[in-house]
């Protein structure tokens, strides 16, 4: 059968026809691609720029984020104070034994959970400060500061305490605690990290790549004689689900905090912000 110009030039035009369409879709593809690469080296400026500032966000509040916050399914403890509030709180000095500076903060919901964390707010803290009150001889000076944020219904709270006793290195000390409004309950890191659309692998390599760059700088002025803690990058603590300390903080963005000051003599700390 012969195929006549007609059908050659019909082919001819369709084939052309798909040529063009496949390749705008694959331009504007690619093209969408790179303009959402471009935007991660300004918004990673700004993340380091908050990282840099945690130790600035206490100011002993809970900051409602100017969100419409449905607390009708929660049950306060007080119902006449917020859902967190400060607690107790004490300024005192007393020459060569101590210097005092506490907020010490409550999360003022009815829940096991939160029951527990209080338990533990108390012991850590209170505790701590009785301590110091009754047997400190060595000018110890010893704050604890707090932030509260509530994000679309997720209540986290952060507390640091900034520990200095007589010729010991400065510690600090950091607790964290998230709190769902809406199902009542505590609220994992996995669960953020899937309420953001985050990846956990992409999380991960992003929190070994900071430390790394931290552990980097810290060694090279320990090789000019400063004494600055060592971190151990074959540990598991940086591993999500070995994570605790997390907060959504201003904004709703995400930080992960690794104390050393927990478990060691020191106030280093590395903060990574998503």
């Amino acid at each position: 059968m012969k195929i006549n110009a007609r059908t050659i030039i019909f082919a001819i035009i369709i084939i052309i026809c798909i040529f063009a369409i496949n390749f705008g879709v694959y331009w504007q593809f690619f093209r969408n691609t790179e303009e959402k690469i471009e935007n991660p080296t300004q918004n990673s400026e700004e993340l380091m720029a908050l990282s840099k500032d945690f130790k600035n966000i206490f100011n002993n509040m809970l900051d409602y984020q100017g969100y419409n916050v449905n607390t009708t399914g929660v049950t306060k403890i007080d119902s006449s104070k917020d859902l967190i509030y400060t607690w107790a709180s004490r300024q005192s000095t007393v020459e060569n034994r101590y210097d005092l500076n506490l907020n010490i903060p409550k999360v003022n919901i009815s829940n096991t959970s939160v029951e527990k964390f209080n338990q533990k707010i108390k012991e850590t803290y209170v505790d701590k400060a009785n301590n110091i009150i009754r047997n400190a001889n060595n000018n110890t000076i010893y704050t604890v500061e707090y932030m509260g944020y509530i994000n679309t219904n997720i209540l986290s709270l952060v507390i640091k305490s900034t520990l200095k006793e007589g010729n010991n290195p400065q510690r600090v000390i950091i607790q964290t605690y998230n709190y769902n409004l809406s199902t009542n309950e505590e609220i994992s890191l996995n669960q953020i990290l899937e309420i953001k659309g985050l990846r956990e692998d992409v999380v991960k390599n992003m929190v070994l790549t900071k430390v790394q760059e931290a552990d980097t700088q810290s060694e090279n002025l320990r090789k000019l004689g400063y004494n600055l803690y060592k971190r151990d990058l074959t540990s598991d603590i940086y591993e999500i689900q070995n994570t605790t300390n997390y907060i959504l903080g201003a904004n709703n963005y995400l930080y992960l905090i690794y104390p050393y000051g927990n478990a060691n003599f020191t106030d280093e700390m590395d903060v990574i912000v998503f």
